[in-house]
């Protein structure tokens, strides 16, 4: 073989006469196949979770952002025995998201191959060809929003575990496993302080920020500083911050969403009723409806449509950014005044045809009754929460549920008082004192309705002076002023003679 240069292009060698020569290419890249980072340290619990991912196909974990869906992955990865693939889409957050064509290349680089397809398509292709014959592998599809990003990551064979805020229930052949909170015992054993976990809402990223905290400064009144500036302080100035992951799960809804979702904050009970959500937001219950589930479905609002207590924080104050003073107050006003209207329509009913249904509607609407009445009171919309107060309670007597009676039947004398309302006072207050003799609370029952008699006794209406003294006898008997319950008997007999007398 003979080499010849016509030209001098620098260090250049002229051989003569070569005898072979070997031509080779460089060796191919090793898959990099065990790339995943471990677990953090802190790590607790999570044992039938742990069990539940060990299962062939396709696996969905999710939850509210902050509960450990990564964690928990990458906890059981480190005792898969195979190679491992690992994607994060970032799907929620729109400057760093990865797309499946992105996401396919990074697959195809760990594999070793060299030069990848250009479309996505082909991409995918390859992929599910190289990994066809491999030995059993975890492939694990982090952050994913919808089913449609993640479809062209899946292999036909192999573990695959996919992590999202949402439920894809568009991936029909999967396992769906919905991570939930810490247990009380896991979440202490994390931060160290009980009462901090449930300030913390048992959310695994708030008790690690909140861990780190305590270790920078272990004296330091955690639980005072937490209760006055709650969601601020749980962001540890680096990179975890339980308000921006909430944020991320907020801007990927769409803005009917984000408007329940800010506007069923001012919910006044724990759970978010389809009726109140429809009041809060102007819309009709149908569409009230469909968006809560869109919301838990999302894992933004809890089963039962409960706000997590940190998710309401952002909610909260999501509304007072996002919404005009004037848009929340009229707000507020079409909740009261609708839930006012309809407990008033739903007493009356209770002595009609319709009682069951009444009582169903009562019984589902309870608590958001209660904390209405409440919630009125506080933001000074009184005849609306006296109204509530006093259409609840026939039902609250009925059902036997004293706590509630107690509360609701005070809370509409102090509406009444506070409206100067003196006549409608002094009835409420009658009723207030029966209710605490059925609960046991014998001196509030006697305060009350002596000084309901001071009033009602003038009143000239013959039934209601014979209710408030009805319930005055035992009242004066179970605080031991047995003279003063004589001469109450006596009056009241004088009563039962005028109701009881023929009129002609």
């Amino acid at each position: 073989m003979t080499n010849e240069v016509g030209q001098n292009h620098g260090n250049v060698v002229q051989a003569n006469t070569v005898g072979t020569v070997n031509v080779s290419s460089p060796e191919p890249p090793l898959p990099a196949l065990d790339g995943l980072r471990h677990a953090s340290r802190s790590f607790v619990g999570r044992e039938r979770e742990l069990a539940e991912l060990d299962v062939a196909g396709l696996t969905v974990v999710s939850g509210l952002a902050g509960v450990g869906k990564t964690e928990l992955v990458l906890r059981y990865a480190e005792k898969f025995p195979g190679g491992k693939l690992f994607v994060d889409l970032q799907d929620y957050d729109d400057e760093r998201r990865v797309a499946p064509a992105q996401a396919l290349e990074e697959f195809l680089t760990s594999l070793g191959v060299r030069e990848i397809p250009r479309t996505e398509v082909a991409r995918a292709a390859l992929f599910r060809t190289l990994v066809a014959d491999r030995d059993p592998m975890l492939i694990v599809i982090d952050n994913a929003r919808s089913a449609h990003h993640v479809r062209p990551l899946l292999p036909n064979r192999h573990r695959t575990i996919v992590t999202s805020r949402h439920r894809l229930v568009g991936l029909d052949d999967a396992h769906h496993l919905e991570l939930g909170l810490l247990s009380e015992q896991e979440a202490t054993a994390l931060v160290g302080d009980a009462e901090l976990a449930e300030l913390c809402g048992r959310l695994p990223l708030a008790l690690r920020i909140m861990a780190a905290l305590r270790h920078t400064d272990p004296g330091h009144d955690w639980v005072a500083e937490l209760r006055e500036v709650e969601l601020d302080l749980l962001d540890d100035g680096d990179e975890r911050s339980v308000r921006a992951a909430f944020a991320l799960s907020y801007r990927a809804l769409t803005e009917e969403q984000r408007r329940v979702f800010r506007l069923s904050a001012l919910h006044p009970s724990h759970e978010v009723t389809t009726e109140g959500a429809a009041q809060l937001a102007g819309c009709a219950e149908a569409k009230a409806r469909k968006v809560l589930r869109e919301l838990r479905t999302a894992h933004l609002l809890e089963p039962g449509d409960r706000f997590h207590d940190l998710v309401r924080q952002f909610a909260a104050d999501c509304v007072s950014q996002d919404e005009e003073k004037a848009t929340r107050e009229r707000a507020v006003t079409r909740f009261f005044t609708h839930f006012a209207e309809r407990a008033t329509r739903m007493n009356e009913a209770l002595r009609t045809p319709k009682r069951a249904e009444a009582l169903h509607w009562f019984d589902r609407h309870r608590p958001t009754l209660v904390a209405s009445v409440l919630s009125a009171m506080l933001l000074r919309h009184l005849p609306r929460g006296g109204a509530i107060a006093e259409a609840l309670h026939d039902y609250l007597f009925q059902r036997g549920h004293l706590d509630d009676l107690l509360l609701t039947d005070q809370l509409a004398v102090d509406a009444a008082l506070n409206l100067g309302q003196s006549g409608s006072a002094a009835i409420l207050k009658v009723r207030l004192g029966h209710s605490c003799l059925l609960a046991g609370d014998d001196e509030r029952a006697l305060r009350n309705l002596y000084d309901a008699w001071a009033v009602v006794r003038f009143s000239n209406d013959v039934p209601l002076m014979y209710y408030a003294l009805g319930g005055l006898v035992p009242a004066f008997i179970r605080n031991g002023r047995h003279e003063d319950a004589r001469k109450a008997a006596l009056e009241l007999d004088v009563l039962a003679r005028m109701l009881t007398a023929d009129p002609r």
